[in-house]
């Protein structure tokens, strides 16, 4: 599985510039001014102040990200399209106080739920992937919803 982490370098390299490698000592992380929770099994492997990368092993990650500004997610998702990322239907959710965007994606041989989420200030992004070859969960059981049901 070459690109099973394509998707989210993408995501990485485009938008959240280096990264620092770090080890997970908390149950909870920080983007910005929001906080998450940590998914049960995940541990941090890249952070900086906009981006978090997490993987529960080197098939399965999540990677949350802050943009600059609600005009952005239209580029970002062009973004991804251009480079082969195919998104499912979206839908509309209430979370919390986050209006979310919920879809899923395919990339390569990686898929999983992607999440744009906000409460009026930046917007969040949050993914999860996991090899095309397993069942996709539920969404209410994938890490990334996880994430964006723990966003303060």
């Amino acid at each position: 599985m070459k690109f099973k982490y394509l998707f989210l370098g993408v995501m990485l390299l485009i938008l959240a510039g280096s990264m620092t490698a770090i080890a997970a000592a908390d149950d909870y992380e920080s983007v910005g001014d929001y906080t998450f929770d940590i998914p049960d099994g995940y541990q941090v492997v890249d952070k900086d102040d906009v981006s978090v990368g997490m993987e529960l092993d080197e098939n399965h990650t999540v990677l949350v990200y802050q943009l600059d500004a609600v005009s952005d997610i239209n580029f970002f998702k062009s973004m991804l399209e251009s480079a082969g990322c195919e998104f499912g239907d979206a839908q509309e959710l209430k979370v919390g106080n986050f209006e979310a965007t919920q879809s899923t994606y395919k990339f390569d041989e990686t898929q999983g739920y992607f999440y744009i989420c906000s409460d009026g200030g930046k917007p969040i992004v949050v993914a999860d992937g996991m090899p095309a070859s397993e069942e996709l969960p539920a969404a209410e059981d994938s890490p990334a919803y996880q994430v964006i049901n723990s966003l303060e």
